[in-house]
């Protein structure tokens, strides 16, 4: 019986392992700026983000623009300059970390500081943001969003920045 597009997908979906066995695999991916913002709009409507906009730039920084319902202020709007951090590495550094260079003030962070508990609740299993970073576990989101699989075929992730453009660097090895 041949294999359908479709048995093929629910195989790599539900036993990665298994399906991608003797895999050893490194993607250099660019995600220019108007495919991430296409993604970004996607996203659930009932978030309290109104607008997210990603504006990758040289330097191995990225602006991140964002409109959102806050907590006790209302609606918040703030530029923030990103600097991406070290690669993930698994199982030893599964944090992937964006540094907080510019865009928030001495009330945004003390804001942040002080609603920690409420910011915590409203992101997805995984995602800390603080007033210095935003960090990322990545076995932890890959859970929460039902691909726990394909967190021991991860070796590294990377993401740095170009002019106009995100670049991801993921080696994935499946034994």
């Amino acid at each position: 019986m041949p294999v359908t597009d479709s048995t093929t997908l629910n195989a790599l979906v539900s036993q990665p392992a298994a399906a991608l066995a003797g895999t050893d695999l490194q993607i250099h991916l660019p995600l220019t700026r108007v495919l991430l913002n296409e993604v970004l709009a996607a996203r659930p409507a009932n978030t309290p983000v109104r607008e997210l906009l990603i504006d990758p730039n040289d330097r191995n920084r990225f602006r991140v623009h964002l409109t959102a319902q806050a907590p006790i202020v209302g609606t918040v709007s703030r530029q923030i300059l990103f600097a991406p951090g070290m690669p993930v590495s698994f199982p030893d550094q599964p944090w992937l970390e964006f540094r907080i260079e510019e865009g928030l003030g001495f009330f945004d962070r003390s804001l942040i500081s002080v609603l920690q508990g409420q910011i915590e609740r409203r992101l997805p299993r995984g995602i800390e943001l603080s007033s210095k970073n935003l960090r990322i576990h990545i076995p932890g989101l890959l859970t929460h969003l039902g691909y726990q699989r394909l967190v021991p075929l991860i070796q590294s992730l990377e993401i740095k920045s170009e002019a106009n453009r995100l670049l991801l660097n993921l080696h994935l090895k499946a034994e």
